[in-house]
């Protein structure tokens, strides 16, 4: 997961939730960045901030993984107000 970690920040792109669902995100939705994407892959799903998709898709499948699918809409709080982990 380290590898996937720093391809994401060279894509300037954030790791925010692991091993995540889709309803999950939806509880967590006033908690994250309006920025943040639901990634499907053949290894889990994740929870991304990202500007653009092409940038989390990049950065994935340099990693290696499989992207089946990719959401956006989650999240209530302004990605530049926003303190995360």
């Amino acid at each position: 997961m380290t590898d996937l970690v720093q391809l994401l920040k060279a894509n300037s792109c954030e790791l925010v939730v692991e091993e995540t669902s889709h309803e999950e995100l939806k509880d967590l939705e006033a908690d994250l960045p309006s920025d943040t994407h639901f990634v499907e892959t053949d290894q889990g799903a994740f929870g991304v901030r990202g500007y653009k998709a092409v940038d989390i898709f990049d950065a994935f499948h340099d990693a290696g993984l499989l992207v089946s699918c990719i959401k956006s809409g989650y999240g209530r709080i302004k990605p530049r107000l926003w303190i995360g982990s």
